[in-house]
């Protein structure tokens, strides 16, 4: 039996909470190549290099090391996986900024992301880089 979507998803948040690198080496695995990833007041990419790349813009702008992220509800269908969480940006000295509640939308092709869409407040997020 093949993974299914919502494990391949979460596989991916995961990485997120290990490192910058992980969560690198997970879009590279589980992006299509034209898969496009929408943030709200952020960059939109397309394939997993650009993605990667973001990754590493916010890595060195703001010193993230990881992003812990609680579930508060995850749902899916066919070709479809919602979510519903919190997302707690790591720096590099340990210090938890957020949360940042997350609501996004990611959509499926042969088992790898073809689009994924996150909505979040940015005022507060930018409120959170401010105090750093």
């Amino acid at each position: 039996m093949g993974t299914s979507n919502e494990s391949v998803f979460r596989e991916v948040l995961d990485a997120n909470s290990e490192s910058v690198e992980a969560a690198q080496a997970a879009v590279r695995k589980h992006f299509t190549e034209d898969c496009v990833w929408q943030q709200s007041g952020f960059p939109t990419t397309t394939g997993p290099e650009e993605a990667a790349a973001l990754l590493a813009s916010l890595a060195e702008s703001i010193g993230m090391a990881s992003i812990d992220v609680e579930y508060r509800h995850v749902a899916s269908g066919q070709d479809v996986v919602f979510t519903e969480r919190l997302d707690w940006l790591v720096q590099r000295d340990g210090n938890r900024m957020g949360p940042v509640v997350v609501v996004g939308v990611t959509e499926f092709r042969d088992g790898k992301i073809s689009a994924w869409r996150e909505y979040f407040d940015t005022s507060g997020f930018a409120h959170m880089l401010d105090s750093k």
